[in-house]
């Protein structure tokens, strides 16, 4: 225990890198959009093809894709109408603040933060999985979110419009990982090593774009919102427990259920500001939740990490 404990304090040690180099200007916000970029448009898809390639299809393999697809959906569909409920009860005091409030509870970076803290505490099989439950956060975050910041607010949006989002290469991966996994076929050694060689360097990146991030944002100013902190611990906290109670009973695979309980530990995805922005919403109280759900996840998730491990392991 006391080793998983360590690497997982290793891998967020990484965020205080990029912390230090934005403080130190090493690494300024002008250059968070080129790392972000490098992460999603090469790193990470290649991180996702080599993952896939290397599973083998087999009816193991087959139930618990069913069952993480399944299950994924289900949590968003909870995690939605809880976030209704417990949003409600925050009363906040901008009721068009509403919807931001709700995805600040129920969204997660299982993506840009889980996959590389995924691999590298458990391995590339419950990797494999998460990039699995991404497909379904990809759907929440361009669809159900969209409708959750727009509570209240009458608007109608074309499919063409809604689907948009979701073309990009993180997308374009996983069809390819699937093509790969399903149609059963094997990739040269040396292609495989290309990938999972340039797909390595998404852990290392992606948590020092965390800890820059973290160094732009104004945490004095975020304390001081009672309500933004509630949520952000509800993100981080009520919603990982409440998952492992709903699942921990049911009859699926000892793989689906860590990873249905560790995504949802996961703080609030970074894409979701650009989707309020988009939207017309306040994407600056979106940002805040962001960084402080972020900033809470530093602390919560290597103890969840070392719970999992131990009880499912």
């Amino acid at each position: 225990m006391l080793e998983v404990f360590l690497k997982v304090i290793v891998i967020f040690a990484m965020a205080a890198i990029g912390f230090a180099a934005n403080k130190k200007g090493i690494l300024p916000a002008e250059s968070r959009p080129y790392l972000v970029d490098l992460l999603l448009v090469i790193t990470c898809p290649c991180m996702i093809i080599g993952s896939m390639a290397s599973e083998t299809l087999t009816a193991g393999t087959f139930r618990l894709v069913i069952e993480v697809l399944a299950g994924s959906a289900v949590f968003f569909l909870f995690a939605s109408g809880v976030a209704f409920l417990l949003v409600k009860c925050l009363r906040c005091p901008v009721k068009e603040d509403e919807g931001v409030m709700m995805v600040i509870i129920t969204s997660i970076n299982s993506g840009f933060m889980g996959f590389p803290v995924t691999k590298a505490i458990f391995g590339n099989t419950y990797f494999f999985l998460m990039v699995i439950e991404n497909i379904v956060l990809n759907i929440y975050l361009y669809s159900l979110a969209v409708i959750q910041m727009n509570y209240g607010r009458d608007q109608k949006k074309g499919l063409r419009e809604t689907l948009k989002p979701l073309c990009n290469m993180c997308t374009l991966a996983l069809i390819i990982g699937l093509i790969l996994l399903f149609g059963k076929i094997t990739l040269p050694g040396s292609l495989l090593d290309f990938f999972n060689t340039i797909g390595d360097a998404t852990i290392p990146i992606s948590m020092i774009v965390v800890g820059v991030q973290l160094a732009e944002s104004d945490l004095r100013s975020m304390i001081k919102n009672i309500r933004l902190i509630l949520a952000s611990l509800f993100n981080v906290l009520l919603m990982p427990i409440l998952t492992f109670l709903a699942v921990n009973w049911l009859p699926l695979a000892v793989e689906t259920r860590l990873i249905l309980v560790f995504a949802a530990a996961f703080p609030c995805a970074v894409v979701s500001v650009a989707v309020a922005a988009k939207e017309g919403r306040n994407a600056g109280l979106m940002a805040e939740g962001v960084a402080l759900t972020t900033l809470f996840s530093l602390a919560t998730l290597p103890f969840i990490a070392v719970f999992l491990m131990s009880w499912y392991c």
